[in-house]
């Protein structure tokens, strides 16, 4: 048997060789996990680094937006600061023209003070001295002495016959006078008394009172026609001066339309308290009845209750007759028409009113 032959030794074993790739393969993975871990700790820190850049970012662009608003309000206020400086300097124009106009009131108010007070003492000198009435009449006593008449009220209205008839005592003499000049119809003793009547009328009126004149014959128009819806007041002598003034220029002329003249007090804006009629008969026309040439007396009945049925039963009406012959139903027809509204009738003396 063959002897087996021996193996050379080797100075490098198995066993040694395991052992540097184990240690080349610890160093290996050392690395590897060394290498990991800084990878890792590279990726937090790039992350944190982000997360601040970020925060920075946003630092500054907030920072940016809070200086453009800076910016936009200080230009606001920049604009402001000049309109108010404009209204400063236009409330100083204001105030200056205002101080100047304050000047003027203050003076105006002293050059006022001073006028009233010599109004005042005007007004005290005319108090203490005696004024004279407005309507004079000679006895003062005798204003009430026509009996029987309701002179109250705050409005009082005087209706006049204005007619042809109202410047005769008799139709005869009437007629007559219709051929005269206006001075003579003026003049003629009958009309002389019915102006004297209204003034002593107007005369015998309440202090607080006041009056309307209106004259009727075919139509019914005021004294005054400017002052048609005025009512004129007893203390208002100017007034009563330019009422009496055209009272005298008065020419009465024409026909007498009572049923009219009714008419015209009933639709009066301020309804009067009392009518004091001044007429001497029946009337001679009437919106109800047609007239021809010649009116009879039986029409001109039929005239009368056709204004007695246009009258205002609440108003008062008095009436002053004066004569005129050839109508003597008229007396009998003027009371009845007193007793349906409540008021008067009178025919006065001859010599009433005597205030000549």
């Amino acid at each position: 048997m063959a002897r087996r032959k021996r193996r050379s030794q080797q100075t490098f074993s198995i066993s040694f060789l395991d052992c540097i790739c184990c240690g080349f393969g610890g160093v290996l993975l050392l690395f590897v996990l060394v290498a990991g871990k800084t990878q890792e700790q590279q990726e937090m820190q790039l992350t944190e680094i982000r997360e601040v850049l970020g925060q920075f970012e946003f630092d500054v662009k907030s920072k940016e937006e809070r200086i453009e608003r800076i910016t936009r309000d200080t230009q606001a206020d920049t604009g402001e600061s000049e309109q108010t400086e404009s209204r400063n300097t236009i409330t100083e124009l204001e105030v200056t023209e205002l101080e100047q106009v304050l000047a003027k009131l203050l003076q105006s108010e002293a050059k006022m003070q001073k006028e009233m007070e010599e109004l005042l003492a005007e007004k005290e000198e005319l108090a203490t001295a005696e004024v004279p009435d407005p309507v004079p009449i000679p006895n003062v006593k005798r204003r009430q002495y026509l009996s029987g008449f309701q002179m109250e009220g705050e409005h009082v209205l005087f209706l006049v016959r204005a007619s042809g008839s109202m410047v005769g005592n008799t139709i005869t003499e009437a007629v007559e006078m219709q051929s005269k000049t206006d001075e003579e119809k003026r003049q003629s003793a009958k009309w002389t008394r019915v102006v004297d009547s209204v003034r002593w009328l107007i005369a015998s009126l309440p202090e607080n009172s006041s009056f309307q004149v209106l004259m009727f014959n075919e139509d019914t128009e005021p004294l005054i026609p400017t002052y048609s819806v005025d009512w004129v007041f007893r203390d208002d002598t100017e007034m009563i001066q330019e009422m009496l003034d055209a009272l005298a220029e008065f020419v009465p002329q024409g026909g007498a339309n009572m049923e009219r003249a009714f008419g015209v007090v009933r639709s009066m804006s301020t309804v009067p308290d009392a009518v004091m009629l001044l007429t001497d008969g029946l009337p001679t026309q009437s919106d109800s009845y047609p007239s021809g040439d010649v009116v009879t007396e039986t029409d001109r009945l039929r005239f009368f209750n056709a204004a007695a049925r246009i009258a205002a039963p609440d108003i008062p009406v008095n009436t002053i007759l004066y004569p005129l012959e050839g109508d003597p139903a008229s007396p009998f027809l003027f009371w009845q028409l007193a007793d349906k509204t409540k008021g008067g009738l009178v025919s006065p003396a001859p010599d009433w009113p005597n205030i000549r």
